[in-house]
């Protein structure tokens, strides 16, 4: 009976682990996260593992086990023993759950007037206000508390976190 399992995969190799396991016929969920990098002002959008070195299969453990432990990219499949416990049906709902249509995970968790801080970019650790999501692709408006003056800033919601 298929369930579904947690594969820790070798370093940086997720996509070659997924690959094979594809071509095995197993089922694979590999949640990404679109962040925002910087490199010197320029801003690019990125997908990054949600979970880095780590992938969900769904395949029949006592069938496939050494198959799959077997595959080129993977590590070993979680917890590391002849008989593996596979992840509750639930837990694995939740977390498809979190993507969109894209199947890419966002963070929606910001509300109107929230104190956030910028953790990243020219702007790095200054504090100011949550203010709205501006569009689909991400971007925020915050209000920056600079000197005694409040400026509006649109940037990317990867580029700030709740303030502590």
């Amino acid at each position: 009976m298929k369930k579904w399992y947690v594969i820790q995969t070798k370093v940086r190799e997720e996509g070659r682990a997924t690959f094979f396991l594809r071509q095995l016929g197993v089922e694979i969920y590999f949640p990404k996260m679109e962040i925002c990098t910087m490199t010197g002002t320029k801003a690019t959008m990125a997908r990054k593992p949600l979970f880095p070195n780590y992938i969900f299969a769904h395949f029949d453990a006592k069938k496939d086990l050494f198959k799959v432990s077997w595959t080129k990219g993977v590590q070993k499949v979680l917890p590391e023993s002849p008989n593996p416990i596979p992840l509750d049906e639930e837990i694995m709902e939740s977390i498809k759950s979190l993507a969109g249509k894209d199947g890419v995970v966002r963070k929606r968790n910001f509300k109107k007037n929230e104190r956030i801080r910028v953790i990243r970019g020219p702007m790095r650790d200054v504090m100011g206000i949550f203010e709205n999501w501006v569009s689909d692709h991400g971007r925020v408006r915050i209000l920056l508390d600079l000197f005694n003056y409040q400026a509006r800033l649109e940037l990317h919601y990867s580029l700030i976190e709740k303030a502590g």
